[in-house]
């Protein structure tokens, strides 16, 4: 396994330098929306729509080792935007401070979103895993992903995020003996940001810690974010915060609200190569 394993690594190293080598440079747009909370300037907004886009070039991406394994694909060149769009449909833009924001894509965990400066993992990740992990040494947020490995999650449901750190670890023939399928697009979906794709995943907010609860079987989930950041993000409308105040807060659907999670905030980030110049 640890094998196939290293050789699908291999070949995701060699399909990304080919993909950004300057040769083969396009421009491209990523473009991240989820529902959350927060602040922009003065305007105090609560599950509204966030949409983060940066603008770059593929010949940006660069890749180091993942954090549990595998390629961790960034790109910290761009112009990067912020709309809100609160429950009205009413709208705001604003524009970050250079290098104050990166896109990143965890490809061994199955974590995707927006990082800075304050976290990797904030403004906005996808796919993280909503328990507190390690166990009864919860100190940072998304050390993996929701699927696993290091608590044999199988979660294949949880988002395209989670599923293609599944296939980096496991060929998508082994899961047919759990019921689990993928199809064939899903399999073949690119793995880095240096190509078309659209990943997908629950969404955290948070730059703090989760508080942790009871799930009602003897273990924990993560609830909500217990502080915003130390300070807010750049941007040409004053400090950008977010902070969950939903997370697994939400009654869920089993005994005891196990698997609030759920029914909290998803997102998704498109990753769009255009052809030619962008206009």
């Amino acid at each position: 396994m640890i094998r196939s394993r290293k050789y699908m690594d291999g070949i995701l190293c060699a399909v990304t330098l080919a993909a950004a080598s300057g040769a083969g440079a396009a421009p491209v747009v990523y473009t991240l929306r989820t529902v959350a909370d927060g602040q922009l300037g003065s305007r105090i907004f609560y599950e509204a729509l966030v949409t983060i886009r940066m603008k770059s070039d593929t010949s940006s991406v660069q890749m180091s080792p993942g954090s549990i394994g595998g390629v961790l694909y960034a790109n910290h060149q761009g112009v990067a935007t912020v709309t809100i769009t609160d429950t009205h449909g009413t709208s705001t833009t604003a524009t970050f401070k250079p290098g104050e924001v990166y896109v990143r894509f965890d490809a061994g965990a199955g974590v995707a979103g927006f990082g800075s400066s304050i976290s990797p993992n904030y403004p906005v990740a996808l796919g993280c895993d909503n328990l507190p992990y390690p166990p009864n040494a919860y100190t940072a947020n998304c050390v993996q992903g929701d699927w696993g490995p290091n608590l044999g999650e199988t979660s294949y449901e949880n988002g395209t995020a989670n599923v293609l750190a599944q296939l980096a670890y496991y060929p998508a023939s082994t899961w047919t003996s759990y019921g689990r399928y993928f199809s064939p697009a899903t399999v073949a979906m690119p793995k880095n940001l240096a190509q078309s794709s659209l990943i997908t995943g629950r969404a955290q907010s948070c730059a703090a810690l989760y508080g942790v609860v009871p799930d009602g079987f003897g273990g924990q989930l993560l609830s909500t974010c217990l502080a915003r950041a130390p300070r807010g993000l750049v941007t040409d409308r004053g400090g950008f915060f977010l902070r969950d105040l939903v997370g697994g807060s939400n009654f869920g659907p089993f005994l005891n609200g196990w698997n609030n999670w759920e029914v909290a905030n998803v997102g998704s980030l498109q990753v769009e190569v255009l052809q030619g110049s962008e206009d």
